[in-house]
């Protein structure tokens, strides 16, 4: 009944905020990135060889953007936006002032986050098959039989939503611990690039990009079969104690 409580806090507060509005706004931006490559060079894009499926294609171009890129700049930025929100004038003094526990202000951003990167996964999910109808209208002789996979389409997103948890507990940590939201940004940022690295030295996603946690959602789209079965129990487990860690450090910390 607390956790519903600062859950239902959390909501309102980003309402009218660029977070909420970020949940539409990555996906689509994804989505509109890989229309325009797709509509300029159709078969260079999405039909290689004779054989080509288009719409795997387009569903892998859409996610290498998404898993490689998007997904870990959208959680830097979301859990370093929704923390700013109680940066900003100190409001930590009022909150903790509270007859309500520490832990549940930490969970709930948590939740509320995990929630929004859900709710984008299902956008891209919605504007990839638009997407496939599009481009089925702009050349014929793409063959999208509509709607498309679209259980194939949910069941990969939800994988790398699932994989991005890791990172999203640490990015979490990083903008509650430090108030200056470049910090935060700044961490992500970094993992960004050296997941760029490691995936670059690491050739078709094996190696150290299966344990770094801005790596693990691309492994859904590896060219390698990967074990995301696997991946996933590690990511989850790691990411629960790495909340659990980062939720101690929150309840203990003294705020001036």
């Amino acid at each position: 009944m607390i956790l519903a409580r600062a859950l239902a806090a959390e909501v309102l507060k980003i309402r009218r905020t660029i977070a909420l509005r970020m949940v539409v706004l990555a996906p689509v931006a994804v989505v509109l990135l890989t229309l325009f490559m797709a509509s300029q060079a159709p078969f260079t894009t999405l039909r290689r060889n004779p054989g080509t499926d288009e719409w795997r294609a387009l569903i892998r171009v859409n996610l290498q953007f998404w898993g490689l890129l998007m997904l870990p700049l959208y959680l830097t930025l979301q859990t370093a936006l929704i923390a700013g929100l109680d940066h900003s004038d100190n409001q930590w003094k009022a909150l903790f002032a509270r007859p309500v526990p520490r832990w549940t202000l930490y969970v709930a951003k948590i939740l509320v986050v995990m929630a929004m990167a859900a709710v984008s996964a299902l956008v891209l999910v919605g504007c990839l098959v638009l997407e496939g109808a599009v481009l089925r209208w702009y050349d014929p002789e793409l063959q999208f039989a509509f709607p498309g996979p679209v259980d194939r389409m949910m069941l990969q997103a939800g994988q790398m939503t699932a994989l991005g948890f890791l990172a999203l507990v640490v990015q979490h940590w990083v903008s509650l611990r430090w108030r200056s939201f470049s910090v935060a940004v700044g961490v992500g940022a970094v993992a960004i690039v050296s997941s760029f690295a490691m995936l670059l030295s690491a050739g078709p996603y094996g190696g150290w990009p299966q344990y770094f946690p801005w790596s693990l959602p691309v492994l859904v789209v590896a060219r390698q079969p990967q074990n995301i079965a696997a991946a996933l129990w590690m990511c989850g487990i790691a990411g629960i104690v790495a909340a659990i860690a980062g939720c101690i450090d929150f309840c203990k910390r003294e705020i001036t």
